[in-house]
Formats: structure tokens, C-alpha cells, sequence
């Protein structure tokens, strides 16, 4: 008889472990197929719509609350670091002293985490983390963050090239020879000039295809070097 009743609380665990687990199935493979199905309300028929999905599916974007992608809206700096802190899964943080960066600002700890894989470089004066990231500086921090060999040579096609910054230029002739970036039919990479979250969109997808994602970057405190107060103006 007490051989019956083990075997009957065994059983009866048993049924109740299993149903736990088929709802914990349930609830997550719903919750995927409902992001997966996300679909913007300003999308349809755009080029950089199937582009979206992915990094919404991957948590790397999101739209916004009216429904919308704006996909043809230029990404602030700020809205880039949070894409480089998710696409890295960046979790360490530094303390920020940029004077326009507040603890209260959406953005705080996302500049917190890029000073502390590194690219960011800490000041005492302004990030303008509201304005538009320009092309080069993107390139910069992804090449930075995927740690690319400098493929200088492959900028020399650009009639603007001079208009990169020397710290960029490897990084950029790295991603045009990856085939992650390239220029404009008039041969011009236009480094200066914002870039768009569709834009975004695409490069991240290109960077999933051909060097996946990157490894998490931290600095030990000791290797963050501070830039001159007028850096980011």
C-alpha cells in the first residue's frame, strides 16, 4: 500500500511538472509568434520592411506607440548607442559626466554602458545626445565594436573620401569590402550626412548575415581615457 501511494504522489507530480511546462512552452512560443507578427503601420510596402521585422524580432529596435516604424526618420546618437548596447547585450557601466546626459534622460545608461565597452569616449562637456548620428560615426562605433582590421585602401572609389576622419577610415573601407556599406550612385560616401533608421535597419541585418553578432566589450576603469570638453560639439 505505501508502495501504491509513492507511486501515485510520483504520478501526480509528474502530470503537474509536465503541465507546468507545457505552459511555460505555450506562453513563450505565443509571446514569439506575437512579435514576430509585428507589423508597422507605415511599413507596408517599403524597402526596408522585411529589414524591420528582423531587428524588431531580435529586440534590437523597436517602433512606437502609435503603431509606426518611421522608417525614413534620421537616429539620434542616442537611439544608436541603445541599437550597439543591444545588439552587443552591453550590461556594465561607467559613470557619465557629459553635462547634457542626466540620470533622468531615457538614455542615461545606455551612454553609461558605451563608455564602458569603450566607444564612447568620456568628457566634461556636451554628448548632444539628441542629435543626428552622420554615417561616419556609426561606421566608427560598429567597427569599433566588432574589432575590424582598418581596410583603408577601400575608400580611395569615394570622391568625398577626404571628408573621413582618420579614425574612421579603416573601419569604413572594412565594411564596404564586407559588402555591409557601400556609396551613392555618384560616388560619394557622404560620411557627414545623417543616416535613417531603415538604413539602420539594413546594415544590422547585413551585420547578423556576415559577422553575426559581437562579443561584449568592457574596459577596465583604468583603460577609459577622457577627450577634450569640445569632443562631441
Amino acid at each position: 500500500m505505501i508502495i501504491e501511494k509513492i507511486g501515485d504522489d510520483m504520478g501526480k507530480i509528474l502530470r503537474r511538472t509536465l503541465l507546468s511546462l507545457a505552459s511555460i512552452f505555450l506562453i513563450f512560443f505565443s509571446c514569439q509568434s506575437a512579435r514576430a507578427n509585428v507589423q508597422y503601420i507605415d511599413m507596408k510596402g517599403h524597402w526596408s520592411n522585411n529589414y524591420v521585422q528582423v531587428v524588431t524580432d531580435s529586440n534590437i529596435m523597436n517602433g512606437y506607440t502609435d503603431g509606426t516604424f518611421k522608417p525614413n526618420n534620421n537616429i539620434t546618437r542616442a537611439e544608436f548607442y541603445r541599437i550597439i548596447n543591444q545588439l552587443a547585450e552591453l550590461k556594465k557601466t561607467y559613470t557619465v559626466t557629459f553635462q547634457d546626459v542626466k540620470k533622468s534622460d531615457w538614455f542615461y545608461n545606455e551612454v553609461a554602458k558605451g563608455i564602458k565597452a569603450g566607444y564612447i569616449l568620456p568628457t566634461t562637456g556636451n554628448l548632444n545626445p539628441n542629435r543626428d548620428i552622420t554615417r561616419q560615426e556609426a561606421m566608427y562605433i560598429i567597427g569599433f565594436m566588432y574589432e575590424l582590421a582598418p581596410i583603408p585602401e577601400e575608400i580611395e572609389v569615394f570622391g568625398d573620401k577626404d571628408l573621413l576622419k582618420e579614425e574612421t577610415k579603416g573601419y569604413v573601407g572594412a565594411l564596404c569590402h564586407y559588402g555591409i556599406v557601400n556609396g551613392y550612385p555618384d560616388g560619394n560616401f557622404k560620411p557627414n550626412d545623417p543616416i535613417t533608421r531603415g538604413e539602420i535597419s539594413k546594415i544590422i541585418n547585413l551585420l547578423f548575415d556576415k559577422l553575426q553578432k559581437p562579443s561584449e566589450k568592457v574596459l577596465m576603469d583604468s583603460e577609459i581615457v577622457f577627450e577634450t570638453k569640445d569632443y562631441y560639439d
